[in-house]
């Protein structure tokens, strides 16, 4: 599954096998196949993912929207990191 973290600046890609997104309704792990949506990401808290090569990564978030397909995840964030 492909990660596209997307800023006003620049996109950066990844290959990931899981996503924990922080959402206002509760936190969600996504993992290729999930059903597509969009949510609003909670300010204050880690997105954290898993590469292909098995690193656990994360990302503070401030503000931003998640975009998921069954392939892909894109994060939208209104500034850069």
């Amino acid at each position: 599954m492909k990660l596209h973290i997307i800023t006003t600046q620049k996109t950066t890609d990844y290959d990931i096998d899981w996503i924990e997104l922080n959402t206002p309704a509760g936190n969600m792990v996504i993992q290729e196949g999930h059903a597509p949506m969009l949510v609003e990401l909670s300010s204050g808290y880690e997105l954290l993912y898993q590469t292909k090569s098995g690193a656990s990564m994360s990302l503070m978030i401030v503000q931003g929207v998640a975009h998921v397909s069954r392939t892909d995840v894109k994060i939208l964030l209104p500034m850069d990191l």
